[in-house]
């Protein structure tokens, strides 16, 4: 029976690492033939969608395994959580493989800003996410003070999820109303945004474990 239900949960996520596959054989007389040898251009196409899948299946595996071989926390308790948030890395990543062999197919759409759009509305979604987070050691926001202590985790997720929604709107909104990669050099900048994205409610917690071991040097411990 375990075997089923576990069959039945994760069935969704299983086809959408194959649905960028799928999507390939349907549409592959409209493509360079695969030749994986000499590397060029024309296979960059095959080249990202191995490297997409790579990242799906091994994000996957990570979310699969790791619960079961780190200390129970509240996260055992509430395993939708986990499977929200491997749903929600699995379809961005293969929507993103979808996007770039339309691309290449000739589709016309400008599948620089829907890629981008995307990614913005991805961490949006995370940022609901984020508060709904309980204290675990398998995802979130994991560094030595929010580890330290329950009440930082929670004010940090809750804080983080604040930052990363405004954040992804933000960019969300820049990349309907403007060209997101006016310069070659703008996705560096956009890695930086969402390195920003993540690095303030790190900061964050810092700054809450300091008021704590002020207020509650007892506390911090905890």
């Amino acid at each position: 029976m375990k075997s089923i239900a576990f069959i039945k949960r994760e069935a969704v996520n299983w086809i959408l690492i194959l649905l960028p596959f799928i999507y390939l054989i349907v549409v592959y007389d409209r493509l360079p033939p695969f030749n994986p040898f000499p590397l060029n251009w024309e296979q960059s196409i095959y080249y990202l969608l191995i490297f997409n899948t790579s990242v799906s299946v091994l994000g996957y595996l990570w979310l699969l395994i790791k619960p079961e071989i780190v200390p129970k926390t509240t996260l055992h308790g509430n395993p939708k959580i986990l499977y929200r948030i491997k749903t929600l890395i699995i379809c961005y990543i293969s929507l993103l493989s979808l996007t770039y062999i339309s691309e290449n197919i000739g589709i016309s759409f400008n599948w620089s800003k829907i890629g981008h759009i995307l990614a913005m509305g991805f961490v949006m979604v995370f940022g609901n996410i984020y508060p709904t987070i309980r204290f675990n050691y398998v995802i979130g926001i994991k560094n030595a003070w929010t580890l330290s202590n329950e009440q930082i985790w929670n004010k940090t997720h809750r804080f983080a999820g604040k930052v990363a929604f405004l954040g992804g709107l933000i960019g969300a909104l820049y990349g309907i109303l403007f060209d997101p990669f006016p310069v070659p050099y703008m996705p560096v900048f956009w890695v930086g945004y969402i390195f920003l994205l993540y690095l303030i409610p790190t900061i964050y917690s810092y700054l809450v474990f300091k008021k704590l071991q002020l207020d509650h040097p007892e506390a911090s411990n905890h």
